[in-house]
């Protein structure tokens, strides 16, 4: 039978995919994310819709904040990794409906994007998030042909701000691996358990 953790982590990850892809394909429509972070109008393109802008960015920080819970209850010596991987993602996308709605200075603008979103958001989302799933599928050998190389594609991110060819296309494609990998994560979580056989979070 299926305990409320095992429900609960694929809850946590169905909903994560879901509402990541969900987000992103609006964004992508509404805004022209992420490319529109390379053009001088890109502040004024937000503000000029910033209510479903905003709504759009705060539903893909959503998906990153289930993030934590799930690493919590998946596997407790693995959660940091997941939790940080959360907390830097939020912060980094929430300065769009936070913050951006309320500058007006195209210095403070590139500031914000800079700080929270290449550093805090993407840089060090990226080395946490490819970390995490390395940490996950060493310790519970969930889909490593997925994990795995997610995981380095997804890392590969960090090359992005160096203008590395191909960096953010291979980074692009390995968040598509890491949502079929999440799928697995939620799949097997479904998984009906024997009687006295310990949940993932309890293992080591």
């Amino acid at each position: 039978m299926l305990d409320t953790v095992q429900r609960s982590i694929a809850a946590l990850a169905f909903t994560a995919v879901v509402a990541a892809n969900a987000s992103f394909a609006l964004l992508s429509a509404s805004f022209d994310y992420p490319d529109i972070l390379l053009e001088p109008d890109a502040m004024a393109r937000f503000q000029a819709n910033a209510g479903v802008i905003g709504s759009e960015f705060a539903l893909l920080a959503f998906s990153a904040a289930l993030l934590a819970p799930l690493a919590l209850l998946l596997h407790r010596r693995t959660a940091w990794l997941g939790v940080t991987a959360a907390v830097v993602q939020v912060v980094g996308l929430l300065r769009w409906p936070l913050l951006v709605p309320h500058v007006t200075d195209p210095a403070t603008f590139d500031t914000l994007n800079l700080v929270l979103g290449v550093v805090i958001g993407e840089t060090l989302g990226y080395l946490f998030t490819a970390a995490w799933t390395v940490a996950v599928v060493r310790a519970l050998g969930i889909a490593p042909w997925l994990g795995w190389p997610s995981a380095v594609m997804i890392a590969s991110g960090v090359l992005t701000p160096l203008h590395v060819p191909g960096a953010d296309v291979v980074n692009f494609a390995g968040y598509l691996l890491w949502s079929a990998w999440l799928v697995m994560v939620g799949v097997r979580s479904l998984r009906p358990r024997p009687s006295g056989v310990l949940v993932p979070s309890a293992g080591s």
